[in-house]
């Protein structure tokens, strides 16, 4: 099994539960309230790790009363963070959640996720190049991403990005990332274009993963559109299911799958997380995807 480092944000998520969407000015009463842990980042390398990936952490957190313990939660998950930036005089980076009937707004506080920031990467250069596959959201800085994406693709590494919160990727990065996993809603901001989805699945065969939630997955094989059906479930929390769908489908890349089959493990691992509150919470280890994998 390759080696994977996941380069992203790391957060404490704040839930709030409520019947009713507040309106602006309007105070309402909530029906829960809990917190849990979150970041694309950290939940995409919960999600690999839970999955059987061998997963290193890069990223940033405050030196406040959050750092132990995520640094506990991530020794539970067997995500290695010996080489996590530990940042002085910031907060660490929060979350703050809406849920009403199983869909979520989301508020994000960046805190010291800005400090995964080029310098970083440059004192940790050697650590990162000794792992195979990479693993990139977009809740770090931008010009994070656009410094090390070449540096990776030089030394022949195979680097998944999905880019959300979704904005526009320079055509260059585009052609070094391996796989590219926008949703459905995404991927025209992030390819800079008017095309219709089946146009931009055929400009990128083979590397375009377009998820579409409760519909599937979509990508093209360089002869045909593949679309990967998603598992049903009755969905209670959406949140972090993209995630778990990427960390997932790294994993799969990772053990050297077939695409088609990476993307099947990931939507099977996102439809089990669905049905638990929390981004992390929910996520699925390797015996239940085996478990729905033998029910056919």
């Amino acid at each position: 099994m390759k080696k994977i480092a996941v380069i992203g944000s790391i957060n404490i998520d704040y839930f709030v539960e409520s019947k009713i969407v507040p309106k602006f000015g309007e105070t309402v009463t909530g029906e829960n309230f809990f917190m849990a842990f979150g970041g694309k980042g950290a939940n995409q390398a919960v999600s690999a790790s839970r999955l059987g990936g061998d997963v290193t952490l890069f990223g940033s957190i405050g030196n406040d009363e959050q750092k132990e313990v995520l640094l506990h939660h991530f020794i539970n998950e067997k995500v290695n963070t010996e080489h996590l930036n530990i940042v002085d005089g910031v907060s660490t980076g929060a979350a703050f959640i809406e849920l009403h009937n199983s869909e979520n707004r989301i508020i994000i506080v960046p805190g010291a996720n800005q400090y995964t920031n080029i310098s970083y990467i440059e004192k940790n250069i050697e650590r990162l190049l000794e792992h195979d596959v990479f693993l990139f959201q977009m809740e770090i800085p931008l010009e994070t991403i656009e410094f090390l994406i070449p540096i990776l693709f030089k030394h022949r590494k195979i680097i998944v990005l999905d880019p959300a919160p979704a904005q526009h990727l320079a055509a260059d990065i585009l052609d070094k990332v391996s796989y590219l996993t926008p949703n459905e809603h995404e991927f025209a901001l992030v390819l800079n274009e008017q095309e219709n989805q089946e146009s931009a699945l055929k400009s990128y065969p083979n590397k375009l993963i377009i998820t579409e939630g409760e519909k599937g997955v979509s990508f093209y094989n360089g002869t045909e559109i593949i679309k990967v059906p998603a598992r049903q479930t009755k969905a209670v929390d959406t949140t972090g299911a993209g995630d778990t769908f990427t960390g997932a489908f790294t994993v799969g890349i990772s053990e050297g799958k077939a695409l088609e089959e990476c993307i099947r493990f990931g939507t099977i691992a996102a439809s089990i997380a669905v049905t638990k509150k929390g981004a992390q919470a929910g996520m699925p280890y390797k015996q239940e995807i085996e478990s729905v994998l033998k029910e056919g």
